[in-house]
């Protein structure tokens, strides 16, 4: 039987001398995997359609096990982002950690639509040629990722006490408490100390879309500390 996806290509491995096995995030059926036969011979065609971070038509051909790639038409390849090795980098790196966080065979339409929204804003941040913009997406998109899968974090208050923070508080990010957290509520050994500018980046991640974290302005400091605290909370979650 033959199933048609709408999917974008986020990871692709080399398998026996001419085949190549991928891993898409589809909009029918959430992340999927298929192997392209005869892919890396000289003049096959079916290659240039399925580069990583492409959004493409994908007919795939199951029986049993993995399915077996029939045809690709890529509908968007993103070329700003592909141009531009800063961002390119930035880009796939992130890609390959979604594609860690999610199980296979599990549909999710909000999630499909954030991916499809982050590469979106990722192209546009590349045609400005702006590295540090393209980090804060990438931030803001896995959080809001972890978010959609049920680890939700709170940043308003304090995860523990429901306290508002003030200035002179010290913070640590705690996902295992649940968010955020004064100094003296910690019970994490392994919590990360965190400052205010963090944490008011967190709230724009949680209650804006990914188009407004195009316009935040940070320092470089800050947005150092906050993919720091997104790298911690990813590898928690795994």
């Amino acid at each position: 039987m033959e199933y048609r996806y709408t999917a974008i290509v986020l990871k692709k491995r080399e398998v026996g001398e001419t085949d190549r096995l991928y891993t898409f995030y589809t909009k029918e059926q959430g992340k999927v995997r298929a192997v392209a036969k005869g892919i890396r011979k000289s003049g096959a065609k079916l290659a240039s359609q399925l580069e990583n971070g492409t959004l493409a038509d994908v007919a795939v051909a199951r029986t049993r096990g993995t399915g077996k790639i029939t045809g690709a038409l890529a509908e968007e390849s993103y070329p700003e982002i592909r141009v531009r090795f800063g961002m390119l980098r930035t880009v796939l790196a992130t890609l390959d950690r979604f594609e860690r966080l999610i199980q296979f065979d599990e549909p999710d339409q909000k999630l499909y639509r954030l991916l499809v929204d982050f590469l979106k804003c990722s192209e546009k941040s590349a045609k400005t040629d702006d590295e540090a913009c393209a980090r804060l997406l990438s931030a803001a998109f896995l959080f809001r990722t972890i978010a959609q899968l049920g680890y939700g974090m709170e940043v308003r208050v304090s995860a523990v006490s429901g306290r508002k923070f003030f200035g002179h508080e010290r913070f640590f990010f705690s996902p295992a408490q649940g968010g955020v957290v004064f100094s003296s509520e910690c019970g994490d050994n392994q919590s990360l100390p965190i400052g205010q500018n963090a944490i008011k980046l967190l709230r724009v991640f949680q209650e804006h879309p990914l188009s407004a974290v195009m316009k935040v302005r940070v320092s470089d400091r800050d947005t150092h500390e906050i993919e720091r605290v997104i790298r911690y909370l990813v590898d928690w979650v795994l």
